[in-house]
């Protein structure tokens, strides 16, 4: 049996989509050919996502090749899909996540040390707001463009420093922590709390396909599925997305869940964060209520 998987083409969805792709064929015996599909988003680099639209703008192409029967499945980094889901389509599998955290790459080892109105890349809300609660000295300036030239830009001095994901800078370049002389460190969530997701990848398809969600669910992981779940639904909760600052983060150990999570306003004047504990069974309830307690919008 052979299946189609639609990706976008940049170096990190291409190999966090082989990554996945590697482990369904292990599991299987399927073999998947990638069908490269151009997006909006992947068009419009000049400006940062809230000011263009939302997430959507990086799957709608997808989306629609999916609902066409023009591929079987598609490969979507989870913190970048969106939690309204077209009514053809459905996540069938969430595949076991990477480390969720954002990381710096500077010639510093960390925000604290970055010199005063030193200029930090990043286009994310959520990042800009939990810098600015740390660091309001900071030049916090956008940046769009894959990880390569966004290192580049960095290396040419229009930055001082940059935030990354670290599961996309670890699939793209591996297990190291450093290029050339510019430092990558991982920042804990004391410090800035992930996207809802980050780190895991959400494998979509259509919805009454049942044949193509069975071959599917062998690469979903339980564990990540309710954590990142549990993190979507405080998203959903407070109203986030590309237009409102919001991080969530959860762990499961044993029979139990933490969710720790912010949610700012627009300006990055003020932001609110919270955390909360419970059983792993009741994930979506403790989501509800933490959103409740720390909603700004309230």
């Amino acid at each position: 049996m052979k299946l189609i998987c639609g990706t976008r083409g940049s170096k990190l969805a291409l190999t966090q989509s082989d990554e996945a792709i590697e482990e369904l064929s292990r599991k299987t015996g399927v073999k998947v050919e990638k069908k490269i599909i151009k997006t909006k988003g992947d068009q419009i680099l000049d400006l940062p996502l809230h000011k263009i639209g939302s997430k959507g703008l990086f799957i709608k192409e997808i989306d629609d090749a999916l609902i066409n029967n023009h591929i079987d499945f598609a490969i979507h980094s989870l913190k970048d899909y969106p939690t309204e889901i077209l009514s053809e389509l459905e996540i069938c599998a969430i595949t076991k996540r990477r480390p969720p955290y954002d990381g710096l790459i500077s010639l510093e080892k960390s925000l604290e040390d970055l010199p005063e109105e030193a200029i930090v890349g990043t286009s994310s809300l959520r990042r800009k707001s939990e810098i600015f609660r740390m660091r309001p000295d900071l030049n916090l300036k956008d940046i769009r463009g894959n990880l390569d030239t966004r290192i580049r830009k960095l290396k040419e001095g229009q930055y001082d420093a940059i935030i990354v994901a670290e599961a996309g800078f670890k699939r793209v370049y591996g297990d190291i922590d450093q290029i050339d002389e510019y430092k990558f460190s991982r920042i804990e969530e004391d410090k800035i709390i992930p996207a809802p997701g980050q780190g895991a990848l959400a494998i979509v398809c259509r919805k009454d396909d049942l044949k193509i969600k069975e071959i599917l669910k062998n690469i979903d992981d339980e564990k990540t599925k309710i954590e990142t779940s549990c993190e979507r639904q405080f998203m959903i909760d407070v109203g986030g997305g590309c237009n409102l600052p919001v991080g969530a983060l959860s762990f499961i150990k044993e029979n139990s869940i933490e969710l720790k999570a912010f949610v700012g306003n627009f300006e990055g004047s003020k932001s609110v964060r919270g955390e909360i504990k419970g059983n792993k069974e009741e994930y979506i309830k403790i989501a509800k209520e933490l959103a409740k307690r720390v909603n700004i919008r309230e």
